[in-house]
């Protein structure tokens, strides 16, 4: 098991490798080739600009640049107000906007679509407008630096040997110490599992109840009003989420058990069977069985 000192230093690593691998600059995600449309033009064509190209906004300019914005609150305000809207778009786009330079942090630009009601801001270059940066750019290209980071540390463990997370059944079926056993019952027999962790109101593990357990509490006649508490085996093997997976597959050939229950901070957070550990090794074995040999011929 992995102590708490080793966890944090593998958070810190983790995180010092997004900070390196991540975009920073506004200019790594700005849409070039922005959408605009002129002060002078009707208010209606600016409306049809954005129905057309599914946008929530749209920079307005002139020959100097950028002079204000219209957005889909302002139109919405306009059609609200005024069954018929006529004029320029200067006569409705708001002039207070908010502007960030390519040169500057991203981080800044996320803070400020965070606190404000806009979706987006222009992006300038020497003054004039070069780019835009919308929440849903800085989301996607942080989805995309997880995303990769995350495929990046599977294959790692692939190499290293796979712990207990990448295979674990998360979502798993519980009991309590109060459940009635009937109610045991009819989980196992309707669910497809051979056991049940027994956990108390904050997941911690308690006890589990197999099939075997049930089959002896049969030959008790007064068995069926009693509670899962009452029959449940309280000494369980368990194992951490960043446990080895070599290890837990070790403990299973071992044992007369089918499943193990997986642990973090003491709760119960998935569980682990010899199916699963199957199915894993089978869309693996190229890597695992490749790793193996490296091992022996060592």
């Amino acid at each position: 098991m992995t102590n708490s000192n080793s966890r944090n230093t593998e958070t810190d690593a983790d995180t010092a490798v997004l900070e390196k691998t991540a975009p920073t600059k506004a200019r790594h995600i700005a849409k070039c080739g922005v959408l605009t449309v002129r002060r002078e033009k009707s208010v209606y064509e600016a409306v049809a600009m954005m129905v057309k190209n599914h946008v929530s906004g749209l920079p307005v300019v002139d020959d100097s640049g950028i002079v204000g914005i219209i957005s889909e609150k302002d139109v919405l305000r306009l059609l609200y107000d005024l069954e018929f809207v006529q004029g320029a778009v200067e006569d409705y786009m708001t002039t207070d906007i908010v502007t960030f330079d390519e040169d500057d942090n991203l981080s800044d630009i996320c803070d400020c679509l965070a606190e404000n009601h806009f979706r987006r801001v222009p992006i300038l270059y020497e003054g004039q407008l070069a780019g835009i940066i919308s929440r849903a750019d800085i989301i996607r290209t942080c989805n995309l630096t997880f995303r990769s980071h995350m495929l990046a540390k599977q294959r790692d463990r692939l190499e290293t040997g796979p712990l207990a997370n990448d295979v674990m059944n998360w979502g798993l079926l519980t009991v309590t110490r109060q459940t009635p056993i009937y109610e045991a019952m009819e989980m196992l027999a309707t669910m497809n599992v051979t056991g049940l962790p027994v956990v108390d109101d904050n997941m911690n593990l308690v006890g589990v109840i197999t099939e075997k357990d049930m089959l002896r509490l049969l030959k008790d006649p007064n068995s069926r009003s009693g509670n899962t508490e009452e029959f449940m085996t309280e000494e369980v093997v368990s194992f951490n989420h960043d446990d080895s997976l070599f290890d837990i597959c070790d403990c299973l050939i071992n044992n007369n058990f089918r499943r193990v229950p997986i642990l973090n901070r003491g709760k119960v957070v998935g569980i682990v069977s010899r199916a699963d550990i199957i199915v894993y090794i089978l869309k693996n074995k190229s890597v695992i069985f490749g790793r193996r040999r490296t091992d022996l011929a060592k």
